[in-house]
């Protein structure tokens, strides 16, 4: 039986653990399997058994933000409650496309919320994926 593919992404239920086994890049929970990681989905079979569910990146996937992980962005717009950014780097690597965010007012350290007001587009802005602990970085 040939493989067959299609893109997941993560958290997304794939199948029941009655129809498939995990693989690599899955999780399972309450009988059912998740995949928890973006990539593309592969089912294989080796003789008659349950087939393996996994989920593989691409060999140059994306770099993508965990939680905790410092990100720089680009003010894209803004307003009294969040701004809208954009992520250009994840630490230090700067990443082949941009990826769309958002910055909740709320989630500005008590410390650093006198800054917030001080942003405007194209300000550049440094945080703590995904949106907590953040620091301004444009002076």
């Amino acid at each position: 039986m040939a493989p067959s593919m299609r893109y997941c992404v993560p958290g997304e239920r794939l199948c029941n653990l009655e129809e498939a086994s995990p693989g690599s890049g899955t999780y399972t929970r309450h009988g059912y399997i998740f995949s928890s990681l973006s990539g593309c989905l592969v089912k294989t079979s080796d003789n008659g058994e349950l087939p393996v569910v996994s989920v593989t990146r691409e060999t140059e996937s994306q770099l993508l933000p965990d939680v905790g992980t410092i990100v720089t962005c680009k003010v894209s717009s803004i307003n009294s409650r969040f701004a809208k950014v954009h992520i250009l780097y994840v630490g230090s690597t700067p990443l082949k496309n941009s990826f769309r965010g958002t910055i909740r007012k709320e989630d500005v350290r008590a410390t650093e919320k006198d800054k917030v007001s001080r942003w405007y587009p194209s300000a550049g802005v440094r945080c703590s994926a995904p949106g907590h602990t953040l620091k301004n970085s444009a002076k």
